[in-house]
């Protein structure tokens, strides 16, 4: 379509400019050349023409594709090849010029624009097939008054940048601040994911922003001088024909983002409730802090799910009683899952006992001031250096559990072997002196390490150390066998386990029986002798008996037999519920 140059009549006003001075009321700041130039560019970029839509479709991709790789930059790249804010300039020129003829161009290219760019968001998000929405999706879903409020400010600045050609060069930043084209995109993003609700809101969004330009443009237009007669003020019946309407629209979309935002206020107080309670609750507890949070309301009642890190699992009282606390900090019935993470953070001097949430100020470990929290730090460290000569017992954790007025400090450990009770008296005096509370009383809830391999069992104490050389080894393992086989047929010992290990310039021997009655020392003192005049060296045995008794009606059996009997009958005709229990058990 052939561009015409604007007739002498439209440009009445930069011709009456001179008559300022007659009505210093009236001081239109636009001059003769500018408006020229401002009305060419709004009536150009206003044309429905092919650059026009290629413009529309270039920008909607642009956009689309950022939304869903979910990158601001993209999407930011969308808003500057954009050209859909112009014909909104132009929709306003015409209603204040009462340019028909602009109106008419102007409105058709917005329209057609608009089912352009929600179509082409409509099809690529087909295409794309089934995405998971993002954040730059979901925050163009739900538009606030402050929103509103952004597209007010920044169609201000960018009618005003058209009119004072000292400032049009901002104009790519007003592109960036009012957002076109990304809501129309994620709108058509939506509805192809079947997000109805979503893709109204993006359009909501959209809509605001134009009522938003279009209004404010008119008034900078009208107050610019560039109405139709210089020197003559729009008429009330002519302001209530021309923006009546849109007017009344923005009216309407403002209280209903203004009530968006009031649910979003009641949100984000609900959340900060929520988050702030738990940090609380958490933080009391040692060795504990609190990750993502999500909530939601139904019905009256807030839903809350928690992710907790935490060297224990949260048991189902304790989580009632955190439970119980947001009920009574919302003021609404909660219900509360909480997604325990086993973890534990160790630092050089034990558990860290504070909140790890990072702050602005680039820390994240902020010390904490409960008493019971530091007595546990206390407790940990000490045990923790105890067992690290020990070797043989690792600290799992260390819980502070008060039962009938008594303060107990209760550690889990696990090791190859029990804590004895006279170490127990020592760490808990230390205890006591280091956090300065002789009240505290100690006590382990232990498990037990086994380690295993090819020959068996392998118990504290006979753990292969610095002076397990090849030769020793050789040895170890002539008189296991030598051992083993003198129990091959044994009629009354099973020998279940032999521990073998040097120590002190002596072979020490651990062997492990099943029987009736204790092994006779006797016995021992046989082996002893023969096996260290067989090897030349020196043998110390020592026998443990676990006394057991299979009796039937032929007489008592070892249970190792009859286990072997029963096994070698029964091997071809095991229940099918074996093999599946034995596969559950591994998950």
């Amino acid at each position: 379509m052939q561009e015409t140059a604007p007739s002498p009549a439209q440009f009445h006003i930069a011709e009456q400019y001179v008559r300022e001075k007659e009505n210093p009321m009236i001081k239109p700041n636009i001059s003769r050349e500018r408006f020229e130039i401002v009305y060419k560019d709004i009536s150009g970029g206003s044309e429905p023409a092919f650059r026009f839509y290629i413009l529309v479709a270039i920008s909607t991709l642009i956009a689309s594709f950022g939304l869903v790789a979910d990158s601001t930059a993209v999407v930011i790249g969308a808003m500057l090849v954009a050209p859909l804010m112009t014909p909104i300039f132009g929709i306003a020129l015409a209603l204040v010029r009462s340019d028909a003829h602009l109106l008419r161009r102007a409105a058709r290219a917005e329209l057609l624009g608009v089912i352009a760019a929600v179509s082409m968001g409509f099809i690529l998000g087909l295409l794309l097939g089934d995405f998971d929405p993002t954040r730059e999706m979901l925050s163009r879903t739900q538009p606030t008054l402050f929103d509103l409020l952004v597209a007010v400010l920044a169609g201000t600045a960018g009618a005003y940048a058209l009119v004072d050609e000292k400032i049009s060069p901002a104009l790519p930043g007003v592109a960036i601040a009012t957002a076109i084209v990304p809501p129309l995109a994620n709108s058509g993003l939506c509805l192809a994911l079947g997000e109805v609700n979503g893709g109204l809101g993006s359009f909501l969004l959209f809509f605001a922003n134009f009522l938003s330009i279009l209004i404010v443009a008119s008034g900078i237009f009208i107050l610019s001088g560039m109405a139709k007669r210089y020197g003559t003020s729009v008429k009330s019946s002519d302001v209530v024909r021309r923006f009546g309407l849109p007017v009344i629209a923005f009216i309407l979309i403002a209280a209903f983002l203004g009530k968006s935002l009031a649910d979003i206020y009641e949100k984000r107080r609900l959340d900060k409730i929520i988050r702030n309670t738990l940090i609380e609750l958490t933080s009391q507890m040692p060795a504990t802090y609190l990750g993502a949070i999500q909530n939601y309301t139904e019905n009256g009642t807030v839903y809350v799910m928690a992710s907790v890190h935490s060297p224990a699992i949260f048991t189902s009282t304790k989580v009632e009683r955190m439970q119980n606390t947001l009920s009574d900090r919302t003021g609404m019935p909660s219900e509360l899952l909480i997604n325990c993470v086993l973890s534990n953070n160790i630092s050089a001097h034990g558990a860290v006992n504070t909140v790890l949430t990072p702050r602005l100020d680039g820390t994240f470990v902020k010390s904490s001031e409960n008493k019971s929290l530091q007595d546990i730090a206390r407790a940990e460290q000490v045990i923790r250096e105890y067992f690290d000569a020990d070797r043989a017992l690792n600290l799992i954790r260390v819980e502070s559990v008060n039962i009938a007025q008594r303060k107990i400090m209760l550690a889990h450990i696990l090791g190859f072997r029990q804590v004895q009770e006279d170490e127990v008296r020592m760490l808990e005096k230390h205890i006591r002196k280091v956090t300065g509370d002789n009240e505290i009383e100690l006590v382990f809830s232990s498990f037990e390490k086994t380690l295993k391999n090819e020959q068996g069992i392998i118990r504290y104490g006979w753990i292969p150390g610095q002076m397990d050389t090849p030769e020793i080894r050789e040895n170890i393992n002539n008189i296991r066998a030598d051992v083993a086989a003198a129990f091959t047929n044994d009629a009354i010992y099973d020998l279940i386990n032999i521990n073998a290990t040097y120590l002190d310039n002596t072979y020490q021997l651990l062997l492990e029986l099943r029987g009736l009655n204790p092994y006779p020392k006797e016995v021992i003192k046989e082996m002893e002798t023969r096996l260290s005049t067989s090897y030349d060296i020196q043998v110390n045995m020592y026998v443990w008996t676990r006394l057991e008794a299979v009796n039937s009606s032929d007489g008592p059996i070892s249970l190792l037999a009859l286990q072997q009997t029963f096994n070698k009958r029964q091997k071809e005709n095991l229940p099918a519920e074996i093999p599946a229990l034995l596969e559950a058990s591994q998950q």
